[in-house]
This record gives C-alpha cells, structure tokens and sequence, in this order.
C-alpha cells in the first residue's frame, strides 16, 4: 500500500501543535496505518483523496467486523482506533477541505459496562470513623464536619447516587424515611436506619436556623454543596487512610449494593433501594461479590452435600 494522502501532515500536526507524547503520536500512526492498509485491500484500490471523500460507514464495520472475528481484538481497542480515525478526518475536514460527516460521527462500539468496585468492610468503617463527630465538646465542631458525615453515611446507607443526595432539601427528611427523586424525577421513600438517621438529625440540630426548603446539604454559599466539593473530602481521607483509589462519592453506592447482596438481600429489593429501572443493573452487583456467592453455593446446595444423608441417591458417596 502507498502511503496515505494527508496521513504524513497530521501526524506531523499531532506533534508539533497538539503537542501529543510520542508514545500517543506513534498509537495513532500505526492505528490509522492498519486501518487504511485494511480499507485499500478491501475496496481493491489506492488511499486517494477522492477515497477518503467516498469511504463509508460500511466500509469501517467491515473492518471492525475482520479485527473482531479474525484477530480477535477486543472493543476496547477498537474504539482507540474509531478515535483516531475520527480525529483524522476532524482534521481533513478543518485543513483539506475534504469533508466526510459520516465518518466524523462515526459511533463507538458498545462495550459491557465494568463490574462496579466496592470498598470492603474494613475500610468503609474507617472511612466513617474518620469522619465521625467526636462525642467530646460537639458544639465547637465546624458545622461542615457534620454536614460531611451525614453526607458520606447517607450515601452508604441508603445508595443513593450522589446527584440524588445533593439535590435533596431539609424538608425530604422525614420522621422514618427520606424522600428522593432520582432518576426521571422518579420519586421513592427509603427506610432510615438508626445510625444514618442519627447523622441526619445531628446535622440537622446543627443548622437549625435553615428553612425547610434550603438544601440538606449546603456549599459556604448557601447552595447545594457541588459533587466536585464531596469529592475533595473522600480524596482527603483517602489519602489520610491509604485506601483504595476507587473510593468517590459512586464507590459508596457500589459498596451499598454489593455489601447487601453479600448479607443475603434479593435481587428485586436491591434494584428497588437503588432506583434502577432495570434489573439488568443491578445484577452487576451480583458480579462483584462471587466468592461470597460460590461459598454460600458450597455450604447451601444439595449437590455440594455429598457426605449428607440426605444427598442425592445419584451423588457418589464416600466408602
């Protein structure tokens, strides 16, 4: 295959005015290179840029579909190469006037959504201590420290997304539930338990001059507190503690979830805390608690029983 019109030139472009690393530069030329040596074969003709004009969607899923099923490479990275295609006719279309709209939109593939990741016991009761009031002197604590805590308990309480819990106003707070809107302004009433309803009264007592209708949890100007500030908190204990990486104000849902599900929760019942329209979500929960499943297999299922009396007859037992 000769060498590919305009190719040279954006490359050229990604080095010197994207100021790309090297390492990216050298992905994208041989991510574009492979491609077009694939798409030349395949429409048995050079790269021109009347070619580049005429090429189509399908010309592209034919590609994917030979990277997919001959060498099996994976979605992934196939979308690091629809990226780059994408990229390059951007550019062509900026730079060359050679303008190709399809394959500019040209969409990624869809790829499985990734098993959620939860903290484990251990460290979620030390990120709560951390951030717990201490019982001594309470009325010289910053205001801020309590609204953190009822904060992170709620969302590892309940599972509430982090949207739903800053969105939330004094008033949704209620003597034995907490009202939330999620999701297509879906409404759902959730259980408090004791030490999440506890967090909220304390912070509640602490601001009492707000009106109902102020935000549950307010930012120094009266606002709702943004995600980015409850961000910074769990960054900071994060750190303080060395927990994991994973830990954001999303973990805390996940680590509801799947810290039910591990305690013997059903499915329907997760799904219905969580606000997920579809069981298919939450299932996902499923997936990051497998050992703990395949134990409760191995001690609760018959088949596994075959030293019980009461195995099945076909079971082969011991001599």
């Amino acid at each position: 295959m000769t060498s590919v019109p305009y190719l040279s030139e954006f490359i050229t472009y990604l080095a010197t005015e994207r100021r790309f690393s090297s390492h990216t530069v050298a992905a994208y030329q041989r991510d574009l290179t492979q491609i077009f040596r694939f798409l030349g074969h395949h429409r048995g003709t050079e790269i021109t840029p009347t070619t580049l004009a005429n090429l189509t969607p399908n010309d592209l899923q034919s590609y994917l579909a030979a990277s997919m099923m001959k060498e099996k490479k994976a979605k992934t990275s196939l979308n690091r190469h629809l990226a780059a295609f994408r990229s390059f006719f951007r550019w062509l279309a900026e730079t060359q006037n050679i303008i190709n709209d399809p394959l500019i939109h040209l969409p990624g593939l869809k790829t499985p959504a990734p098993t959620p990741k939860a903290l484990n016991k251990k460290d979620t009761w030390a990120l709560l201590e951390q951030l717990a009031p201490p019982a001594v002197a309470p009325q010289k604590l910053p205001w801020q420290q309590r609204r953190n805590f009822a904060l992170m308990i709620l969302l590892y309480g309940l599972g509430l997304r982090i949207s739903e819990a800053l969105q939330l106003r004094r008033q949704d707070v209620q003597a034995e539930v907490l009202v939330v809107t999620g999701k297509g302004n879906k409404q759902r009433q959730l259980p408090l338990p004791l030490p999440v309803k506890s967090a909220l009264n304390s912070w509640l007592n602490a601001r009492a001059e707000l009106p109902d209708s102020a935000p549950l949890f307010p930012g120094p100007s009266g606002e709702p507190l943004t995600a980015r500030s409850a961000q910074k908190v769990l960054k900071k204990v994060r750190e303080d503690l060395g927990l994991p990486d994973h830990l954001t104000p999303h973990a805390l849902r996940h680590t509801f979830a799947t810290h039910l599900l591990a305690h013997g929760a059903d499915l329907r019942t997760v799904q219905e805390l969580l606000g997920h329209a579809n069981l298919a979500t939450t299932q996902r929960y499923l997936a990051s608690d497998i050992k703990h499943l395949l134990n409760v297999h191995q001690k609760s299922h018959p088949l596994n029983q075959a030293r019980s009396a009461a195995a099945p007859a076909t079971a082969e037992q011991p001599e």
